[in-house]
């Protein structure tokens, strides 16, 4: 498996707030699979595909019209990548321009650590997650999301015995809102020191292009990282 990363350069067409930039964003891609995306991309049980917030982010939290920004958008399908590499350059709707973007893999290295710079979103029946269980249950469903992930885009059987990371922190005081079409999901940006055992380095490695948590294709989850 391999993880392929698109710096885009895009402008606003007017100004947007931060919160709601993201699904802005996912609207954009949207419209673009819908048109002729590879089959199947958005119609799965996981999409293989996640993105950042655009950058640098305004002091004010509000991205202006016309100033230009880089937006990242991540994948482990090189289909998919190359579709997009095509077809968003000068694309557009009534919100954000597409100027141009590069194609780039992110090197197979050993992770020292993960963290989100988008929120990780964990949804239960009953709302955030604090309400409903312990931390020890959080980072298994954190480990159990990633595990179906690898299982369906690899076709693989894989289970859950092995260490998925070391040490977790939350690096908010308290949940981070995240917008969503007409509602409003609760988040955490999580730092995790990744295991050094093969299945974990595999695990984290593709949460680079698939996002951690749920909503990825959303713009939730997207992960920085550390090699060591």
């Amino acid at each position: 498996m391999l993880v392929f990363e698109l710096p885009m350069q895009i402008y606003f067409l007017a100004p947007v707030p931060a919160e709601q930039v993201s699904g802005r964003i996912a609207r954009l891609l949207d419209g673009a699979l819908e048109k002729n995306g590879p089959g199947g991309a958005q119609k799965s049980l996981f999409w293989p595909y996640t993105f950042d917030q655009p950058c640098p982010l305004e002091a004010e939290h509000i991205y202006l019209e016309g100033k230009i920004y880089t937006v990242r958008i991540r994948t482990v399908s090189q289909e998919l990548a190359e579709f997009f590499i095509r077809r968003l350059p000068g694309a557009g709707n009534d919100c954000i321009h597409v100027l141009s973007g590069q194609l780039r893999l992110i090197p197979r290295c050993l992770l020292e650590r993960v963290h989100s710079l988008t929120p990780v979103v964990v949804k239960t029946e009953r709302g955030y997650w604090r309400n409903q269980m312990q931390l020890v249950e959080y980072e298994e469903r954190l480990k159990e999301n990633l595990i179906r992930k690898y299982n369906f885009f690899q076709h693989a059987s894989l289970s859950g015995d092995f260490l998925l990371f070391r040490d977790i922190a939350f690096m908010n005081r308290k949940p981070v809102r995240v917008a969503q079409s007409d509602i409003s999901l609760l988040g955490d940006k999580v730092s995790l020191k990744a295991a050094s055992n093969d299945t974990a380095q595999e695990l984290l490695y593709m949460a680079l292009g698939t996002g951690m948590g749920e909503n990825n294709a959303r713009g939730c989850g997207f992960l920085g990282y550390r090699f060591r």
